[in-house]
């Protein structure tokens, strides 16, 4: 498998003609061109985001929402900057996914790879000065992938050097992570005196939450109602009485509980199916 490695920022030709790249057209843009005003929290917005063009691409290109995302941090509005970012996460995921699919013999480092890939995404689709990925996001989505699946193979000591065929030779170039001492220790894994220089204030992970997040509207998905998703979100997820969701969604209290046990027993049906198919 050849993967691509970006090793210097090109420089945009401003002036060229649009080009293939897969089964988009790419077209670079001016830096003073004027940025689409993309608010998530209008209906229309959010079905555009969804829209595809004849060719297999979306109508709003993923160039536009990075430079939305720029435009909203710049006026500090957190709740729209967090909704583009979901869009711009769950549009990338399927290509995350197929480009880690080499280490599906080790999910853990699988996990760890995308993980990484969508921490680099958002951090550098928020970076002002980070021009490449507005030029052709289609390429610098290859070499961000091609990045992180390299850097994995590093940690875990699978990157090897080839010879002029391509074989691997030598040794590992690196130790495997697993064989390196950590240095977040947990404080109730070990004594005080030990984990007093170690310990990390925070080892929450925010990055598992939000695959977590995006795994869970893949699972709502299997629900075709609306306002059944919405029921299973504010029990399920958020926690809420049952009379406060009735009253926000102006059903009485048992309906809520019924079409909730049928939602529930509806996705588990759909993912015991999925389980079975994998084993």
């Amino acid at each position: 498998m050849v993967y691509l490695a970006r090793n210097s920022t090109p420089r945009p030709l401003l002036s060229a003609p649009a080009r293939r790249v897969g089964t988009a057209t790419w077209r670079p843009q001016a830096m003073d061109e004027p940025v689409e005003d993309l608010d998530p929290r209008e209906p229309k917005i959010r079905a555009r985001l969804a829209e595809r063009t004849p060719g297999g691409g979306y109508a709003i290109a993923d160039a536009a929402i990075v430079r939305a995302i720029r435009a909203l941090d710049a006026r500090a509005d957190a709740d729209g900057v967090r909704m583009l970012c979901d869009a711009l996460v769950t549009r990338c995921l399927p290509e995350f996914q197929r480009r880690a699919w080499g280490l599906r013999h080790r999910p853990e480092l699988m996990e760890d790879a995308i993980a990484s890939m969508i921490e680099q995404l958002l951090r550098e689709a928020r970076n002002p000065r980070e021009e490449f990925m507005t030029l052709n996001f289609v390429h610098y989505l290859r070499c961000l992938c091609a990045d992180n699946f390299s850097r994995v193979l590093r940690q875990e000591g699978l990157s090897y050097r080839r010879d002029s065929e391509g074989r691997p030779a030598g040794r590992p170039q690196h130790v495997p992570r697993a064989l390196v001492e950590t240095i977040d220790v947990a404080a109730e894994d070990s004594d005080a005196r030990e984990v007093a220089g170690t310990t990390i204030a925070d080892p929450h992970d925010a990055y598992e939450d939000r695959l977590a997040a995006i795994e869970a509207q893949r699972i709502l998905g299997y629900l075709p109602d609306p306002l059944d998703r919405q029921i299973v979100v504010l029990r399920a997820l958020e926690g809420m009485r049952w009379d406060d969701i009735a009253a926000l969604c102006g059903k009485t209290e048992r309906t809520m509980r019924l079409r909730f046990e049928k939602a529930r027993a509806r996705l588990r049906e759909h993912v015991e199916a999925e389980a079975a198919s994998v084993s």
